[in-house]
C-alpha cells in the first residue's frame, strides 16, 4: 500500500499553481494525441491478435480488467482515455479553487494531495497506453513482415517497462473507467485535513480510510516518480518527453499504415525503411530520456 505521505515525499518542497496547470495542460495534450492513435488502431487491430505479444496482452487484459465498458481491449482503453480527458477538463477548476499561487508540500491536505496524485496517474496511464500500442502494432505488423525476432519488436527496456507496470495500468484503467463526474465528486468529498506522519493511528481510525482515499489510490501499485512529480524537477523532462510524444505518434501511424497495407496483401519497402529510420531515432531518444530520469531521481 502506498500512503499519501509517501507520495508527498517524492515531490519537491515547493512549487506553484501555474506549474500544476502546466502539467495538466501537457497531460491533456498527450491524451488528445494518444486517443487519436487508439481511434485509428481500433479498426487495424480488430479481431484476434496474431502476434504472441498481442495474444498474451489480450489474455492478461481479460483476466485483469473488469469494467462496465464493452469492446476489444484497444476499444476499452480508448474509452478510458476519453474519460481521463473529460476528467482533466474538470480538474482545472479544482486546481484553480484549491491551491494558492505558491504551493508548499508541508501541511498539504488530503484533497490537494489527491488532486496531484490523480494528475500523476493520468500522466502514467496515458504514457503507458501509448507505449503499449506501439508494441502491439509493431508486433502485429512483424507477424507478416518478419523483420524482427519475436519478442524483440521493441527495445528490451520498453518491453520490461510494460511488463513491470502492467498491474498498475490495469488498476488505473478500472479506476478511470468510472464517469469523470463521479471521480470528481469523490475527490471533492475528501475532507480538508492536513496529511501527517502518524495518521494511520490518529486520523484514519476516526475519519475512515474510505473518506480520505475514496478512489483507493493507496492501493495502486507503485508508479514511478517520473510520472508523479511536479515542479521544476518535472519540468526539466518536458521538452524531451514532448519530442518523444511526437515521434511515438509518427511511428505508430506508420505502423498502422503498414498493417492496413498487409490486410490488402500489399507491401511497401519504402514505408518499412522509413519505419526503421524513425524507430532508430525514437529508441535513441528514449534512451536519453531514461538517462535523464536517473539524473533527476
Amino acid at each position: 500500500m502506498s500512503r499519501v505521505i509517501d507520495f508527498l515525499r517524492t515531490l519537491v518542497p515547493t512549487f506553484t499553481k501555474d506549474e500544476i496547470k502546466e502539467k495538466l495542460r501537457l497531460v491533456q495534450q498527450a491524451l488528445a494525441k494518444t486517443i487519436g492513435l487508439y481511434v485509428s488502431a481500433a479498426e487495424a487491430l480488430k479481431g484476434n491478435a496474431k502476434s504472441k505479444a498481442g495474444q498474451e496482452f489480450d489474455s492478461a487484459f481479460k483476466r485483469g480488467v473488469r469494467t462496465n465498458l464493452r469492446g476489444t481491449p484497444v476499444e476499452i482503453i480508448q474509452q478510458v482515455l476519453q474519460n481521463i480527458s473529460s476528467l482533466g477538463d474538470l480538474l482545472s477548476s479544482l486546481v484553480e479553487k484549491n491551491y494558492n499561487k505558491d504551493v508548499t508540500v508541508e501541511g498539504m491536505t488530503y484533497k490537494r494531495a489527491e488532486i496531484l496524485r490523480t494528475l500523476g496517474f493520468m500522466d502514467f496511464t496515458t504514457t503507458y497506453a501509448r507505449q503499449l500500442l506501439h508494441y502491439l502494432v509493431a508486433a502485429e505488423a512483424n507477424v507478416q513482415a518478419k523483420t524482427l525476432p519475436v519478442g524483440q519488436e521493441r527495445p528490451k527496456p520498453e518491453i520490461e517497462f510494460l511488463a513491470q507496470n502492467q498491474t498498475s495500468f490495469f488498476t488505473l484503467l478500472i479506476a478511470f473507467a468510472l464517469p469523470a463526474n463521479d471521480i470528481l465528486k469523490k475527490i471533492e468529498s475528501i475532507p480538508d485535513i492536513s496529511v501527517g506522519e502518524d495518521d494511520d493511528t490518529t486520523i484514519v481510525p476516526t475519519v475512515g480510510i474510505g473518506r480520505l482515499d475514496p478512489l483507493k489510490s493507496n492501493f495502486v501499485p507503485g508508479v514511478t516518480p517520473m510520472f508523479m512529480g511536479i515542479g521544476t524537477w518535472w519540468a526539466h523532462r518536458q521538452l524531451a518527453r514532448y519530442e518523444r510524444l511526437v515521434e511515438d505518434v509518427r511511428v505508430i501511424e506508420c505502423r498502422l499504415e503498414q498493417l492496413r497495407l498487409q490486410a490488402q496483401g500489399k507491401e511497401d519497402a519504402q514505408l518499412e525503411r522509413t519505419i526503421a529510420k524513425y524507430e532508430e531515432y525514437l529508441n535513441d531518444l528514449a534512451e536519453k530520456i531514461a538517462k535523464a530520469d536517473k539524473k533527476w531521481r
